[in-house]
């Protein structure tokens, strides 16, 4: 019974949200991507992982993308795409992370559930996925699906949808990505 609630409340948060977001958040996010020399992600925890599946995503569509952290980090450069991955919107090492992005004039965007956040407030674009985060964790709601999950689950759909949106419009198929698929694995 408990499976099925928490399976059920967790679509019922992808489907809230996608109502949520509107179409100029999407082309503004998709136009920023065609617009970057490199893509940098980051995230911490939970929200790194996510992170680093956008990467391999935008990587098998052509981008030059980088996840935040891994040895081979190149230099990121003024008009560079930061994209930060934060429930609260301030966690220690994304604060700073954005911080040095706009020290070196690089575009910022946010994905997080509090828009108002530290790094909020100093990005280009926010994509609002106002599902429970940390800073929500003493709301009271009764929330079935574990500690950040709504958020994390819901910036994954939120990334992979943005993903089709530009095979679509670049006529990117599933065959393209495969020949950029990992090899060695």
């Amino acid at each position: 019974m408990r499976f099925k609630q928490t399976m059920e409340q967790i679509a019922d948060n992808i489907n809230k949200i996608k109502d949520k977001i509107v179409e100029h958040d999407i082309n503004e996010f998709v136009k920023y991507i065609y617009d970057s020399r490199k893509i940098f992600i980051y995230g911490a925890g939970r929200s790194g992982f996510i992170g680093r599946a956008f990467a391999q995503r935008l990587m098998h569509l052509g981008f030059d993308s980088i996840f935040i952290g891994d040895s081979i980090t190149p230099q990121f450069i003024a008009n560079d795409l930061l994209i930060l991955i934060s429930g609260s919107g301030k966690t220690t090492s994304t604060v700073a992370i954005a911080r040095k992005s706009k020290e070196l004039n690089g575009k910022i965007i946010l994905i997080t559930s509090h828009p108002e956040s530290t790094i909020g407030k100093i990005s280009d674009l926010i994509i609002n996925i106002q599902s429970k985060s940390k800073a929500d964790l003493n709301s009271g709601h009764d929330i079935l699906a574990p500690y950040t999950s709504l958020f994390d689950i819901t910036t994954l759909a939120f990334f992979d949808s943005i993903a089709r949106v530009i095979m679509d419009e670049k006529n990117i198929t599933e065959q393209d990505i495969n020949r950029r698929h990992a090899t060695l694995e």
